[in-house]
């Protein structure tokens, strides 16, 4: 299974008001890929099935290590 379906699964079976902190240590994935899972995720989360928090408090998406996904 790729990486893609492994976190979309694993958002699904989140819990309503459940956080998943990802990263890309605990993803095993490179910073690179990291930054376009980032996105892939921020666009998908416009559906409003979930949100994400950037761990910094900064407008730009790339360069964050760590999200927090938020299942609505």
């Amino acid at each position: 299974m790729n990486i893609l379906n492994q976190v979309s699964a694993k958002i699904a079976a989140l819990d309503s008001g459940e956080q998943w902190i990802l990263t890309p240590q605990n993803l095993w994935m490179s910073r690179a890929d990291f930054q376009s899972l980032s996105v892939y995720l921020s666009q998908y989360a416009n559906q409003g099935n979930y949100s994400i928090n950037c761990a910094k408090q900064s407008s730009a998406w790339l360069g964050h290590t760590s999200l927090t996904v938020i299942k609505h």
